[in-house]
């Protein structure tokens, strides 16, 4: 059975991502999970590590670098087809939605707030 071994949460909301992580820790398919306040810290990370995340769920508004010039960063790494990348939003407007489908790293655009059957629907697409 697969499993996801690795999952980053990127995400400035602290009450978010701690309910984000309890909900993950429920979830018997997702192992670890680390989170990060800004993009660009990840950035960092995977430039310099071999251990890739299986998955990566990414906020939009977020101080340092937002979702969108993470994406253009991560978009520029010669590795950017081992990524999965989530965006979590809670903007309904088309138009980032729209935008997200350029990324060849984005999976899915996902409304807050995340729940299990939107977190096994992100666990059933990898």
């Amino acid at each position: 059975m697969k499993k996801i071994n690795l999952t980053y949460i990127i995400d400035d909301d602290k009450i978010f991502t701690f309910v984000l992580k309890k909900i993950i820790e429920k979830n018997e398919n997702f192992m670890q999970v680390i989170d990060f306040k800004n993009g660009e810290d990840v950035i960092d990370i995977l430039t310099n590590q071999t251990n890739k995340p299986d998955i990566i769920l990414l906020d939009l508004n977020m101080p340092v670098i937002d979702g969108w010039q993470f994406l253009e960063k991560i978009e520029n790494l010669p590795d950017k087809k081992e990524y999965n990348i989530f965006i979590m939003s809670s903007s309904i407007d088309i138009m980032d939605i729209e935008k997200s489908k350029k990324y060849s790293t984005v999976k899915d655009f996902i409304s807050k707030p995340i729940n299990e059957a939107k977190l096994n629907k992100i666990f059933e697409s990898i």
